[in-house]
């Protein structure tokens, strides 16, 4: 897709190249500790459309004099020079001719260099970072985000790193990605502390913002971005102090200052924890128990809930299943293909029956990435099995259709209400499709089957892949497989992908828009 849309762009624009912009401390005072600031432009904007936010960082910064570069890159695509850890060098000569105008004098970059980056310079800032193993002050991602794991994920990230995204960002930071990054920073707020984890590795949603709001002027189609509910100068204010706040808390400025600058970031985390935390119950739910669920929320884990809708078991005789909780299968789809289901009948009349879970990730790239699962895998016993153990009726008409639903439901029990009354008010519903078959019934070709999602004007169709082998099966009879729409993705499309316009813009229009002058409505 990234190597398709670039030919597409290099050939209706030939060469593209900005000016550096050089924004000079508006600080005078020389007591003043001096830093700079590099910012790197997303993907084809051009980077004039920043000036406004330096700007806004630069008024906020009132304890540092400040000096903010955005450095004009190749084609307006900082990747092309910088496209693996390994491999930056000369995005990092293109920033360093940058700031030899600027007239900025460092003496240390380990304390008074920081780098940032929105949203495909956002990954470029990341890559520069580890290739010159972390010789700056911080990193600041706006809308993008650091390595999801390893050596570079914000756990193990050995300087203070930044992330902030809007509410409404239709791209890879959107709420759910954030909600993922945000776990990792709760997780060292918890090992340390959350004063601790607020300077060296917040994580901030920005409210009613979107991804366009960081480059105001040029609107963001190619991340299919959302619209904002904020103006204009209201988002450049509330970027100028949250990364203000950051630049203070990591400059030798006063006692007060930072004392200011840890209270912004504590103001903020409240509505950042009321995006994120519901996000973090459902990624668990997917493959684990709650200890505490919310009100309306079953305990888990989802193929546990799966279970017990499948049988279809009247309410009367529903306390005769026991369910043990869905062995969660984490050494991938090949080892999960092997488990199969199994039931006791207890000396109480009860019925014991062990059931599988496999949670297949996203297979996105980290431009489009999502941490809820693309799919929730579940074996389990099927209601001939049941009916036929405890000796009651079951409905085996079940489908794995009648789960998704009710994934739906407990999404929009989790969703924070502001996002809830916004999804129903505008929001493209879900629709739930029939159950497909995986061809003769095979298991291994179930295994390799998906659920399916699409798009239309009125809603997401989601349409389940299904083995169901009732109990006159000669192939493992008494099982029904189902890969289930997780809660996680339907709070995904319910808080951001449901209200973009459908249809997208087609390749055809791409093409005709790259073809006028402006050029201002499309990225990479």
């Amino acid at each position: 897709m990234r190597v398709l849309g670039l030919a597409l762009v290099l050939a209706a624009y030939g060469a593209v190249a900005d000016e550096d912009i050089i924004l000079p401390p508006i600080q005078q005072d020389d007591k003043l500790p001096e830093r700079l600031l590099v910012l790197m432009p997303g993907g084809l904007v051009p980077n004039e459309h920043y000036k406004l936010t330096a700007e806004a960082i630069q008024k906020a910064t009132t304890g540092v004099r400040l000096t903010v570069v955005i450095p004009q890159v190749f084609q307006r695509l900082c990747i092309i020079t910088c496209p693996f850890k390994s491999t930056c060098s000369p995005l990092k000569s293109r920033v360093d001719e940058a700031v030899a105008k600027s007239g900025f004098k460092g003496k240390n970059p380990k304390e008074d260099t920081f780098l940032a980056g929105h949203s495909l310079g956002a990954t470029c800032a990341n890559y520069l970072v580890q290739a010159y193993h972390y010789e700056f002050a911080g990193l600041l991602e706006f809308g993008g985000f650091v390595d999801i794991s390893g050596d570079g994920s914000i756990a193990n990230y050995s300087i203070p790193v930044l992330h902030m995204a809007g509410e409404l960002d239709g791209g890879g930071a959107r709420v759910s990605s954030l909600a993922g990054l945000y776990g990792q920073t709760k997780a060292f707020a918890e090992a340390s502390s959350w004063e601790d984890a607020l300077k060296m590795k917040p994580v901030q949603v920005l409210e009613g913002m979107d991804h366009s709001d960081f480059c105001p002027g040029f609107f963001v189609t190619k991340t299919k971005d959302c619209k904002s509910e904020v103006t204009q100068d209201v988002a450049l204010a509330k970027i100028g102090e949250v990364a203000s706040a950051f630049l203070h808390l990591h400059t030798p400025t006063s006692d007060a200052t930072k004392a200011n600058a840890l209270a912004t970031m504590k103001k903020a985390l409240p509505f950042t924890q009321e995006m994120c935390e519901p996000f973090l119950t459902a990624f668990q739910l997917e493959g684990q128990q709650l200890t505490s669920p919310p009100n309306g929320v079953p305990k888990g884990p989802w193929c546990a809930v799966a279970q017990q809708v499948i049988v279809g078991l009247s309410t009367p005789d529903a306390n005769k299943l026991k369910i043990e909780p869905c062995k969660l299968i984490t050494t991938g789809l090949h080892q999960f293909e092997h488990q199969h289901t199994n039931y006791t009948l207890m000396p109480d009349g009860s019925l014991d029956v062990t059931c599988f879970t496999a949670v297949e990730p996203s297979k996105m790239s980290i431009s489009g990435s999502q941490f809820s699962a693309i799919s929730v895998d579940c074996k389990m016993v099927d209601a001939t099995r049941v009916a036929e153990q405890l000796k009651v009726a079951t409905n085996d008409s079940v489908s794995c259709a009648d789960i998704n639903r009710q994934a739906v439901e407990v999404a929009k029990k989790l969703l924070p209400a502001k996002s809830l009354k916004r999804f129903e008010e505008h929001g493209r519903d879900v629709c739930f499709m029939p159950d497909t078959h995986a061809p003769g019934n095979v298991g291994p070709l179930w295994v390799k089957s998906a659920v399916k999602t699409e798009e239309t004007k009125e809603c997401l169709q989601v349409t389940s892949s299904k083995l169901d082998s009732p109990i006159t099966s000669p192939i493992f009879p008494g099982n029904h497989y189902c890969k289930l729409l997780s809660p996680a993705a339907a709070m995904d499309w319910m808080m951001t992908d449901s209200h973009k316009p459908f249809p997208y813009p087609s390749a055809s229009d791409l093409e005709e828009e790259i073809s006028k002058a402006s050029m201002e409505t499309i990225q990479i």
